[in-house]
């Protein structure tokens, strides 16, 4: 399963990257729209980071643990997520598109390593059209607080 979308924002890439890993920020603002972050330690983050995450889905909390898998500023953050069940990758791509604007692109790759898992990934297959228009919503309420806190800074 695979999603992939790309949103442009008028802010400089610089900015946009801070804002996309402002971790300490997530994890203050955890539980307001009823996502879960909680980092397991305490240090800083690097490559290795995880974070306990919860998510509603289905009238149920899907809870999983993610890690930080590649940081290279400011242009590329992935994530992985993985156990016996399934295996997930998510990866942020930040490109300029000249001296104020950028290009944020989102892939998420999942496989299912088993049966009740799978029926849980085609659930979200068959909802395909929802799912896609819901990332593409959140993407574009991103963009738009990103550049108004942009253009309030200046």
């Amino acid at each position: 399963m695979q999603f992939r979308h790309s949103q442009t924002i008028n802010a400089p890439v610089e900015y946009v990257f801070a804002r996309a890993t402002d971790f300490a920020k997530f994890e203050a603002q955890s539980g307001r729209d009823s996502m879960l972050f909680k980092r397991i330690g305490r240090s800083p983050v690097r490559i290795g980071t995880r974070w306990d995450i919860s998510v509603p889905y289905r009238g149920r909390k899907r809870k999983f643990t993610a890690e930080l898998s590649q940081f290279i500023a400011p242009r590329i953050v992935s994530y992985t997520s993985g156990n016996r069940k399934y295996q997930a990758a998510l990866s942020l791509t930040f490109a300029p598109e000249g001296e104020d604007r950028c290009r944020m692109e989102m892939l998420l790759v999942a496989r299912s390593r088993s049966f009740s898992t799978g029926l849980v990934f085609n659930t979200i297959r068959l909802a395909r059209k929802r799912v896609n228009k819901g990332i593409r919503t959140r993407m574009q309420n991103i963009a738009e607080r990103i550049e108004l806190d942009y253009a309030g800074g200046r």
